[in-house]
């Protein structure tokens, strides 16, 4: 008997204990729904005022796409509610542009939306019937109607090349040679360097051509900054500078073909890096 009455006795602290914590998370609880509630109502309205479109918006970063082309892409030319656009869809919408890598929008209360974008920079003018701004990863940006602002180095190839703006290259050669330019700006032989031409060959070669009297240098198809470390290791022997040449042959592994103005050419033979 009395092991029974020690059990209810136990059941009815438990029950009590219960209430008391219920009780005791039943206002928060209450409390944050209401504040979810209130901004749900709050909200709502507030994606149907005009009174709070987006009159003031800002547009950072860009220098080559003008705003008016960025508001275009966004599709933001008309009335817009700030609190209605969907700023990863916005985004979304704005780096299908060929110049934009990225895109970001913050929201500004309570009428303001500031866009920044990052551009791409060209690395070069491919010349394929027209001439084309293209970047180190082979996008297509746009066809150029006028001289650009900056003396870009020309990539030639020797054939004909179907090109589209806001689409990347697919021809390997073609990415070998876009490779080749960005090789020549890490390389301490030729970084001081202007480059005014890379000539594509059908082959998988190319020609560099650079300014002021500087000589003619033949690169393989692979590996162009292999083949520049063996061309700083051939005029570090030699005691030469680089505009003692009129040709350097560096197509062949392991050795590099150095030819003087107005002489024959002197042939090198390392061992390959």
């Amino acid at each position: 008997m009395k092991h029974k009455k020690k059990n209810w006795t136990v059941r009815k602290r438990r029950k009590h204990d219960l209430w008391i914590w219920l009780g005791r998370i039943a206002g928060p609880v209450a409390l944050a729904a209401a504040v979810a509630a209130g901004v749900w109502w709050i909200h709502q309205p507030l994606r149907e005022l005009s009174s709070l479109e987006a009159s003031d918006i800002q547009v950072v970063g860009n220098a080559r796409v003008t705003r008016e082309e960025i508001l275009s892409q966004a599709g933001l030319q008309g009335p817009t509610n700030g609190f209605q656009v969907d700023l990863e869809a916005l985004a979304g919408r704005i780096i299908v542009h060929p110049w934009v890598r990225r895109a970001s929008i913050l929201r500004r209360l309570p009428t303001g939306l500031t866009i920044t974008i990052e551009e791409r920079e060209p690395v070069g003018l491919l010349l394929s019937g027209k001439p084309y701004l293209v970047t180190a990863d082979g996008l297509i940006l746009e066809e150029l109607k006028k001289s650009p602002a900056l003396a870009l180095p020309q990539v030639r190839p020797a054939w004909r090349v179907r090109v589209r703006v806001g689409h990347p290259l697919d021809d390997r050669h073609l990415l070998g040679g876009i490779a080749l330019l960005q090789a020549v700006r890490e390389s301490p032989v030729l970084r001081q360097v202007q480059v005014e031409q890379v000539a594509v060959e059908a082959d998988g070669y190319y020609t560099l051509h650079l300014a002021q009297a500087r000589p003619t240098l033949r690169f393989g198809s692979s590996d162009p900054l292999r083949q520049l470390t063996r061309l700083d290791i051939a005029l570090r022997h030699q005691g030469q500078e680089l505009g003692h040449y009129a040709y350097v042959d560096l197509r062949f592994p392991g050795r590099v073909i150095l030819k003087p103005w107005g002489k024959g050419g002197e042939k090198w033979g390392g061992r390959t890096t």
